[in-house]
């Protein structure tokens, strides 16, 4: 059951809005004004509220554009059936809207999806807020002790300091931090939006112009109606556009124009919204070569790398590590309320001698899975061995330099497939070392790692496990 507002001046619409909801179990409250819906919004908690334009004095507009905080999803309603009116309303601040006359199944499709949607939305804030949390933003890396990492944070203290849109490059390894960074940049900045990240290559490229700029009804086969986009989801904040060397050529050309006139066109609309978001992005490719290849615009990538910020790998910074890694246990320790609170020495020195072919992902997973499958105060070396975390030191006997992993043809391996090559590795080694500890236990060690016991099955099968 929901807590529904109705703002609804018609006493025949109002009874008739009540009804509908009703027979979904729905409780439902009803006011004839905009300024008493403002208030009843201000006083009471709502899941929803459906809210009519057309009011006496404050307009149902005035009273979206009016509401701040946290507001439950406005649904508004209205008989005028010129999409400009929805689309103001969509602008102000709505999360959808529903033509008169009202029937019980667009009434329920449009509710169920706007508190759905709203649902999802805090859980991404959550996710988001504990992510940051995780990783140890902002302590860890404000006072980050190697030159090259405190080189880049001047730059993101400096950018974020002016409170503009100007957009950034940045550039690293997968893992490296770049999107902690880039979120360290939002939060120092001035900007009151939300910061809305985007995997580029996760995103289905026929999908993509809509998942930016939004939609209007009708613009393609299933847009049954108005949808925003990540931009206006972005809007008065900042949006990370992560790895942007696998975004299409022609909407990299869009996208440029985008950041250089601050405006766009919804898929399906004739008219243009206005883009008051920084623009952020990053690739883990070297972006010359990228544009040698043909993956990158030279135009985007001058106009995004008026301020470029390279992203030092964690080997290049083993001084850092020691300050991370007690960061993310206590971190983890406070999540999982059980497990070892700090490292030995010797523990720290061996962390610092491991390469990360993962970077800092590999780090926060490797001391996840430490505190998991550990018990004491105190981990130690063996605890390390044990969860299969510790492994060549850098300059170890048996490396035989730049050229050491090989394809199958012998020729030297692309560096994307070393890291892909680097990854799998880690994962079958932190697969057999679970099972090791769980004592072949499936069921504990699927529960352990975070997967279903299908997904681990795979994997067993995969890497030749099972």
């Amino acid at each position: 059951m929901l807590s529904i507002l109705i703002v609804e001046d018609d006493p025949d619409a109002a009874a008739l809005l009540m009804r509908l909801l009703g027979r979904e179990g729905h409780a439902t409250t009803q006011v004839g004004t905009a300024e008493d819906g403002l208030a009843q919004l201000q006083r009471e908690r709502f899941d929803a509220a459906f809210i009519d334009l057309d009011l006496p004095g404050m307009s149902g507009l005035e009273l979206i554009q009016a509401v701040r905080g946290d507001a439950p999803p406005l649904i508004v309603v209205t008989g005028n059936r010129e999409l400009a009116t929805a689309v103001d309303a969509m602008r102000a601040g709505a999360a959808d809207y529903v033509n008169k006359p009202l029937s019980q199944r667009t009434l329920q499709i449009v509710l169920e999806r706007a508190v759905s949607t709203e649902r999802l939305r805090q859980r991404v804030v959550r996710l988001e807020r504990d992510a940051l949390d995780a990783v140890g933003d902002p302590d860890p890396w404000t006072t980050a002790r190697s030159a090259a990492m405190r080189e880049a944070l001047t730059v993101v203290e400096r950018v974020a300091g002016g409170g503009g849109q100007s957009s950034v490059l940045f550039v690293g390894e997968s893992g490296s931090g770049k999107e902690v960074l880039a979120a360290h940049l939002h939060r120092r900045s001035p900007r009151e939006g939300s910061f809305v990240r985007i995997n580029v290559a996760a995103i289905p490229e026929a999908m993509m112009e809509a998942e930016l700029f939004g939609s209007v009804r009708g613009a393609y086969t299933g847009a049954l109606s108005d949808r925003r986009g990540f931009f206006a989801a972005a809007e008065g904040g900042t949006l990370l556009l992560d790895e942007i060397a696998e975004m299409r050529l022609d909407l990299q050309s869009k996208l440029l124009r985008v950041i250089e006139s601050r405006r766009y066109y919804p898929v399906g609309s004739t008219r243009e919204s206005v883009a008051d978001v920084r623009i952020l992005a990053a690739t883990n490719r070297e972006p010359l070569e990228a544009i040698a290849e043909g993956r990158l615009r030279a135009d985007l990538y001058y106009r995004l790398s008026t301020l470029l910020v390279r992203v030092p790998a964690l080997r290049e910074r083993p001084e850092d590590i020691p300050l991370l890694a007690a960061h993310l246990l206590a971190a983890t320790h406070k999540q999982l309320r059980r497990g070892p609170r700090a490292f030995s020495p010797d523990a720290l020195q061996a962390l610092r001698e491991c390469p990360w072919p993962g970077n800092v992902r590999e780090l926060r997973n490797a001391i996840e899975r430490v505190a998991i499958l550990c018990d004491g105060a105190e981990v130690s070396v063996a605890d390390l061995k044990r969860c299969a975390v510790l492994g060549p030191p850098r300059g170890a006997a048996g490396e035989s330099g730049p050229y050491a992993r090989l394809d199958e043809k012998g020729a030297p391996m692309r560096l994307e497939d070393v890291g892909r090559l680097a990854q799998e590795q880690a994962e079958r080694s932190h697969i057999a070392a679970v099972l090791a500890v769980c004592e072949g236990n499936r069921s504990r060690a699927s529960e352990a790692l975070g997967v279903s016991r299908s997904t681990l099955w795979a994997k067993l099968q995969r890497y030749g496990l099972e």
